[in-house]
């Protein structure tokens, strides 16, 4: 386990924080680039929403970056009837990154284009077979007339007269 993890496990959002000790401020236990890594990690797991400090597995939607609305959430009673919470989210991860504005990476270009080039190939080939006739007419349109003036010139060139 990360030591990161091991800090989120024991401390939990205290760890995000940075913690003035003896009037001196000291860094967070867990710096929020970690954080980030962490966060995404869990969301490509599948883990975001809920954190399990015995395993160390998922992230905390409290973590969160504090954004300038609460949030509220409903949930359903027994009842049937739906309560609304509404929370502050008062998180020490600042900076982090929106769960809405996570994208898949970026990639190279190669791997970006690649549909696109096979698809511009594949339009390419299917008009091959006329290019090649169509080259193959033309080159034999160019050729001269076969006959005895030809075979002279053809003679004469190579001759060093």
């Amino acid at each position: 386990m990360r030591s990161a993890l091991r800090q989120l496990c024991t401390h939990g959002i205290e760890a995000l924080r940075p913690q003035k000790v003896n009037n001196k401020w000291r860094k967070p236990a867990v710096s929020p680039r970690v954080a980030a890594d962490l966060r995404k990690a869990s969301i490509r797991a599948g883990t975001y929403g809920s954190f399990d400090a015995s395993t160390g597995i998922g992230w905390d939607p409290l973590w969160d970056a504090p954004k300038a609305k609460p949030i509220r959430l409903t949930t359903d009673t027994a009842n049937g009837e739906t309560d609304d919470i509404q929370y502050v989210n008062k998180g020490g991860n600042y900076g982090g990154i929106q769960l809405t504005l996570l994208r898949p990476p970026k990639d190279t270009k190669r791997q970006r284009t690649r549909e696109a080039r096979a698809q511009k190939i594949e339009a390419l080939v299917e008009k091959m077979d006329e290019k090649i006739e169509e080259f193959r007419l033309e080159k034999e349109s160019k050729k001269p007339p076969p006959g005895i003036e030809e075979e002279f010139k053809r003679y004469m060139k190579g001759s060093r007269y």
